[in-house]
């Protein structure tokens, strides 16, 4: 994407891109192998509503791939790193799949930084079957590369292609599978921001997901809605719907809240 810089968040640098402007912030943490790109359709109309900062996560497009292995709180801290970086105190994340991992993660790890979660199409465990494809995934980017990864995820006839750093990937990879063994479910009624989850009816992580992590939050702070007919990629296929959402949910938030921060660190 047009626009991008890399952020030196400690030891390693990511890719990102700001733009936008006003008193809410909003940073969009994407899914597994995707780019800023992901993001595309929808900045317009988040830049409309405040600024805007898409980050490339750790050993995806141009971000760096420091050594592994990598855990959820090494994820959270990156997005910590890049707030402060752009002199952000306070953020709303918007996490897409494994991107609204990292999102609850940064939540329960600072709640402060955190002003809300909007969760699109994401999951706070998993079951043993898909830790297994984690790994094959894993191993895939550690033996084959990024083509690897692509021919694991995507299938061996696709002609989809992965860019990044494959063992920076296949690190993240087995973050998720940690799912298994170590949930965030369990942990999710520690999370004191409102919470907005968009999940597709078609989603192939399935809806069950996202009502796991609405039935785990404490009452009043979650809400679910379901795109029907929609698939995993909500702000791609999707974008004006979950800007109304959005909307809708802002409005809320806002008056049962209020929404006095500028957003921005004071020195």
């Amino acid at each position: 994407m047009s626009g991008a810089k890399r952020v030196d968040v400690g030891g390693h640098q990511l890719a990102c891109a700001s733009s936008g402007s006003g008193a809410r912030h909003f940073l969009c943490l994407h899914g597994l192998v995707d780019t800023l790109d992901i993001w595309k359709a929808i900045t317009p109309g988040l830049e409309q509503r405040g600024r805007v900062c898409l980050l490339e996560q750790r050993g995806h497009g141009g971000s760096d791939a420091p050594p592994g292995p990598y855990d959820r709180a090494d994820l959270a801290h990156d997005v910590i790193a890049v707030l402060d970086a752009e002199g952000v105190d306070r953020s709303l994340l918007v996490g897409h799949s494994m991107g609204g991992i990292v999102a609850m993660e940064t939540a329960l790890q600072y709640p402060e930084r955190i002003e809300g979660l909007v969760l699109i199409g994401t999951t706070s465990q998993c079951k043993e079957k898909i830790a297994g494809w984690y790994e094959r995934i894993a191993l895939a980017g550690e033996r084959h590369g990024c083509e690897g990864l692509a021919r694991a995820i995507y299938g061996e006839e696709s002609d989809k292609r992965v860019a990044g750093d494959a063992l920076g990937i296949a690190h993240v990879t087995r973050m998720l599978k940690s799912l298994f063994d170590d949930p965030l479910t369990p942990r999710l009624a520690e999370l004191r921001c409102p919470v907005l989850l968009l999940v597709g009816e078609k989603d192939p992580m399935g809806p069950r997901a996202s009502e796991i992590i609405e039935a785990a939050i404490t009452p009043g702070l979650g809400q679910l809605e379901l795109l029907e007919g929609k698939g995993h990629w909500l702000q791609v296929d999707s974008p004006e719907q979950v800007l109304s959402l959005l909307d809708a949910w802002l409005q809320k938030f806002d008056q049962e809240r209020g929404y006095a921060s500028t957003g921005t660190r004071q020195s």
